[in-house]
């Protein structure tokens, strides 16, 4: 009974903060509360430990870098930039537009990724007819397409390192993950668009595709270089500023909205929440309950560590050690892994980019749950089908 305890309390804050974000309860706060209801019970003082652990250069550079990409996303927004890029997809046609501008930043993942999309995608939602919710939805689901497989993502670099496998190898193990997401997320769309407007810029042309130099400079400074995402988004931020001359107020109004104390707040605490998971020893105590159920410990592990905490990252660094001798003997148990990791974080009411797109979007987080939690449910459907069958 005694070694379920971090179970049933790790259940209780999953549960408490759950519900108090579907009661519009600032999201911040619950997860601070959350974390508290797990880790004092079972670390006592030595949750002081955990909080000056945590303040270590992973917070450093995730913060840093949450608010650099706030910043940039901003400022290009405020650019002629922005609209000239999203002109030029809609050139395409406007439904094409509505998906490929979160994919494509999706394709650099940093935190605060779905809140420069929104930026640029909001006046093409808009003029096809998507109310807030539709909005928040379809650029938070086509934000993360990628996370499965995208060599840049943290959760891709950590699992290269701790099973072993190329990344290459671990792409063709997840690619039913991507499918899926990729299904799900074009059956919502289809579905939410039906009766909508749709139209394609017959003037702009395909010009203002320069416009992604700073996405593609960023993947070149992170991917090819190793440049910490830190500082690759200072240079690309620094750049933006000269090139688009982008004026005092628009730098002021846009470190405004950069510097949110409450999504601060959000990562600071998610963060330490993995390092009280990790202290705590709950993946290893779930492995053990779940020994004899391997299948479901491979998904319910990284579900239940990303669903509490919000990162893509955590269920990899917390979830794969302990699961990484199942996952080597049963091959498929690579992808239902990822699966479970990706699942949680896309219900986590803890994740940034949820959060951001519905405030960006002025959204309530409950009615947004109506879309996201059929399109999880598919994309975990399909993806399980694939793999086991």
């Amino acid at each position: 009974m005694q070694a379920l305890t971090p179970v049933y309390l790790f259940a209780l804050s999953v549960l408490v903060v759950i519900a108090l974000v579907l009661r519009g309860f600032n999201v911040a706060l619950a997860i601070t509360l959350s974390f508290t209801l797990y880790s004092i019970p079972l670390l006592g003082l030595n949750v002081v430990n955990v909080l000056v652990d945590s303040m270590n250069y992973t917070l450093l550079n995730t913060v840093s870098s949450l608010v650099l990409a706030m910043f940039l996303a901003n400022i290009y927004q405020e650019t002629k930039a922005s609209r000239e890029l999203v002109d030029s997809l809609e050139h395409i046609g406007s439904g094409f537009a509505s998906i490929t501008v979160p994919a494509i930043i999706g394709l650099l993942p940093m935190p605060a990724g779905a809140y420069i999309s929104a930026t640029m995608i909001n006046p093409i939602y808009t003029k096809i007819g998507f109310n807030s919710y539709e909005k928040t939805f379809l650029n938070y689901w086509f934000r993360h397409i990628w996370s499965s497989v995208w060599p840049l993502y943290q959760n891709i670099i950590l699992a290269s390192a701790i099973l072993g496998l190329s990344y290459s190898e671990l792409a063709a193990r997840n690619w039913p993950i991507i499918f899926s997401s990729i299904a799900s997320g074009l059956i919502a769309y289809y579905v939410i668009k039906r009766g909508k407007s749709k139209w394609r810029n017959k003037t702009s042309g395909l010009k203002g595709l320069i416009h992604l130099w700073p996405f593609i400079l960023l993947a070149v400074l992170t991917l090819v270089f190793n440049i910490p995402l830190y500082l690759a988004l200072i240079l690309v931020t620094a750049l933006t500023i000269i090139l688009y001359k982008a004026s005092k107020e628009t730098l002021i109004k846009s470190l405004k909205h950069a510097l949110d104390p409450s999504l601060i707040i959000l990562i600071t605490v998610s963060l330490m929440y993995g390092k009280s998971i990790e202290e705590t020893g709950l993946a290893k105590t779930l492995a053990d309950i779940l020994k004899t159920r391997e299948l479901l410990a491979v998904i319910l592990i990284p579900f239940s560590i990303t669903l509490a905490t919000g990162f893509e990252f955590t269920f990899v660094a917390l979830g794969f050690p302990v699961l990484r001798e199942i996952m080597l003997t049963h091959p498929d148990y690579v992808a239902l892994g990822f699966l479970g990791g990706y699942i949680g974080t896309m219900l986590s009411p803890a994740h940034a980019c949820l959060v951001l797109s519905a405030k960006y979007f002025q959204a309530e987080l409950p009615r947004v749950y109506k879309y996201i939690l059929p399109a999880s449910i598919l994309a975990f459907t399909v993806t399980t089908l694939l793999v086991l069958t």
